[in-house]
């Protein structure tokens, strides 16, 4: 291989990816919403008095959540090619991966509130790890009642 196919190759590897945002951004509204919360976090961020790593955090969560519903979206549009009929093994599928994204939400909000809620109200970081414990209860609770009506 020359090194002007490697060029075309990387310039093309770019291109598709491009193409690829621009499919996800218009075609999953998630994805419209989720990142331009992250733009206003981000934003609202620069305003804070936060440390490096507290930024690297915020950066890597918002990131973070943008791959999963990415991550989601794939595996819906390629379950949806593979078995265009209902099935409910697909659904359970579909249904999983969007609770990978909601899990990465909650953890996202989790850090938020810890990071903001100090940075502007001076709040103990107790508070977002209350939430993601009150998150966590609720699955469990769910868990439990739901594996008590299957019986």
């Amino acid at each position: 291989m020359n090194r002007n196919n490697e060029n075309r190759s990387l310039k093309s590897s770019f291109s598709y990816a491009l193409k690829g945002l621009i499919e996800i951004y218009k075609s999953q509204r998630n994805f419209r919403i989720q990142s331009l919360i992250g733009l206003i976090v981000l934003i609202v961020a620069i305003f804070a008095n936060l440390t490096e790593v507290e930024f690297i955090l915020l950066i890597f969560t918002v990131m973070l959540v943008l791959i999963m519903e990415t991550v989601n979206t794939v595996a819906e549009k390629l379950l949806d090619f593979l078995h265009p009929f209902y099935s409910s093994s697909v659904k359970i599928i579909k249904d999983v991966s969007a609770a990978s994204v909601f899990i990465t939400s909650i953890f996202a909000v989790a850090i938020g509130i810890i990071i903001f809620g100090h940075a502007f109200f001076n709040l103990n970081p107790k508070y977002g790890i209350i939430l993601a414990i009150v998150f966590l209860l609720f699955l469990n609770l769910c868990g439990f009642i739901y594996k008590k009506t299957e019986k």
